[in-house]
C-alpha cells in the first residue's frame, strides 16, 4: 500500500484506486472467466472472485475510516485486504495461461459441433509448472505486503509450505499423477461416454481435473465426482471409442416358452418344432426389416441384426438379439446419449412385442406348473363322519386319565 501511496501522493486517492479496482473486478468477473475457460462451467470461480472482491472493498473502506480516526493505526485491514489481491490475481492469470496452454499443447476435438481444446498430458504438465510458479509468486507478494523481508522470516514461510506439501502428498499427489496417466493414455477424455465397473449407470466425462474427474449421469441427469486414483483402478468401458467401424454392439434377451407339441410320431414332432422356429425367425426378421428403414433410430444400417438361441433353461428358451449402433458422438448433452442408446433399445423392444403378437409367439413368463383337472371330492364314509363316530371310553391306567404316579 505504501507503494501505491507514493505513486499517487495521497492515502485517500490510494484507497479510492483500490476500491475502483475491486468494483471493476466484480463487474468483469463473469466475462473474463467465460472468455478463458472454453465454455466450461465457471460459476464457482465467478463466485469466489466476487467474494474476494467484496471482502477487499469492505476492508479498504474500514481501513480508510480507521486511518482518519486513529493516527497511530498501521493499516492492518488494508494489508489483509491486499493479501487477497495476489490470490485472485493468480486465479485469473492461471485461467489465461491455461487457455493458451490448451491451444498450444492440448487436443483439438469437436464436441457438440463446436471446436474445443482439451487437456492432454503435455498441457497438464505445463499447467502444473504454471501452478508452481504462481504459488511462489503469491508467497513472495505476501511477504512484501506484510514486510517479512528478513531471511529468517522468508525461509520460515517457505519451510512451512514445503513441510505442509510433504505431509499431505499422500492425499493429493496420487490423484495428480493418475490424472496425468489418464490424459496420457488417451482412453478417456472430455465428451466420452463410459461405463464403470460395478456400476449400472452410464456417464459422460465432463472434465478431467487435477484431483478428480467430473461425470454426467445420463440416466438421472446429475453430476458425479470420482477421484482420479479411484477411477484408474476400475475397469472403464469407453462406449465412444469403438473397437471396429461396425459400431457399438448391443444385445437384448427375450424369454420364449417351450413349444407345446402334441404329436407322438418323431417326424411329426420335428415338423411342429420347425414351424415354431420359423415363427420366431420370422418375428426377428420382421423387426430387422422394419427398423432398418426407420431413420429415427441409431442402428448401423451396414450391419445386419443377429439372433440365436443362447440358453435352454428349465422353463423358457432365451433368445438373444444383437444389433450395432452408429458411433456415439462426442457430446456433453445427456439427452443426446440417452436417445442414442436407450431410445433405440426401447424402439426395438416395442417392435419385438408387436411382431410377437402377429406371429403368435408368447413373450410372457411361462407357467411353471401345468394345472391338471382335479378329481371331485369324495364324501367321507358314514363311519368317518364326525356325528357318527362311536364314542370310545378311554381306559384309565388305574390312577385316572390324568393321574400321575407318585
Amino acid at each position: 500500500m505504501e507503494l501505491v501511496e507514493s505513486l499517487v501522493g495521497s492515502q485517500l486517492l490510494a484507497h479510492g484506486l483500490v476500491a475502483l479496482l475491486n468494483i471493476i473486478l466484480i463487474i468483469a468477473a463473469r466475462p473474463i472467466s467465460l472468455a478463458f475457460n472454453d465454455g466450461r462451467n465457471t460459476d464457482f470461480q465467478q463466485g469466489l472472485l466476487r467474494v474476494m472482491a467484496y471482502m477487499l472493498l469492505v476492508l479498504t473502506l474500514a481501513d480508510l475510516v480507521l486511518v482518519w480516526l486513529l493516527p497511530d493505526y498501521h493499516q492492518f485491514f488494508i494489508r489483509l485486504g491486499l493479501s487477497l489481491v495476489p490470490v485472485y490475481g493468480a486465479i485469473f492469470v492461471f485461467n489465461v495461461i491455461s487457455h493458451f496452454i490448451r491451444q498450444r499443447f492440448g487436443i483439438e476435438r469437436k464436441i457438440d459441433d463446436k471446436l474445443v481444446y482439451l487437456d492432454s498430458y503435455n498441457s497438464r504438465l505445463m499447467e502444473l509448472f504454471a501452478v508452481v510458479v504462481l504459488v511462489l509468486v503469491v508467497i513472495y507478494a505476501l511477504i512484501k505486503i506484510w514486510g517479512l523481508d528478513s531471511l529468517l522470516e522468508t525461509t520460515g514461510i517457505f519451510g512451512l509450505l514445503f513441510a505442509f506439501m510433504a505431509l499431505t502428498n499422500q492425499i493429493w499427489a496420487p490423484d495428480i499423477y493418475y490424472g496425468m496417466v489418464i490424459l496420457n493414455s488417451d482412453m478417456m477424455s472430455d465428451g466420452d461416454t463410459v461405463r464403470l465397473e460395478g456400476d449400472p449407470n452410464i456417464y459422460i466425462i465432463n472434465k478431467v481435473t487435477f484431483i478428480y474427474t467430473i461425470l454426467l449421469n445420463i440416466q438421472n441427469n446429475h453430476r458425479s465426482l470420482i477421484r482420479n486414483s479411484k477411477l484408474i483402478n476400475l475397469t472403464v468401458e469407453n462406449l465412444t471409442k469403438r473397437a471396429s467401424i461396425d459400431g457399438l454392439r448391443e444385445s437384448l434377451q427375450y424369454n420364449i416358452g417351450y413349444p407345446e407339441i402334441q404329436a407322438t410320431d418323431p417326424e411329426e414332432r420335428n415338423i411342429e418344432l420347425q414351424k415354431y422356429r420359423r415363427r420366431i425367425d420370422t418375428m426377428f426378421s420382421a423387426v430387422a426389416e422394419a427398423l432398418g428403414d426407420n431413420e429415427q433410430n441409431r442402428i448401423n444400417a451396414n450391419c445386419e441384426f443377429e439372433w440365436a438361441l443362447t440358453q435352454a433353461g428349465d422353463y423358457a428358451l432365451t433368445y438373444t438379439l444383437w444389433y450395432y449402433l452408429e458411433a456415439i458422438p462426442n457430446t456433453k448433452v445427456t439427452r443426446t446419449v440417452r436417445q442414442h442408446l436407450f431410445g433405440t433399445r426401447f424402439m426395438i423392444n416395442q417392435k419385438v412385442f408387436e411382431e410377437s403378437i402377429a406371429q403368435g409367439v408368447d413373450l410372457s413368463t411361462p407357467i411353471l406348473v401345468h394345472q391338471t383337472e382335479k378329481l371331485g371330492r369324495r364324501p367321507l364314509p358314514a363311519s368317518s363322519a364326525p356325528g357318527n363316530r362311536p364314542q370310545h371310553q378311554k381306559q384309565g391306567d388305574g390312577n385316572g386319565a390324568n393321574g400321575q404316579g407318585k
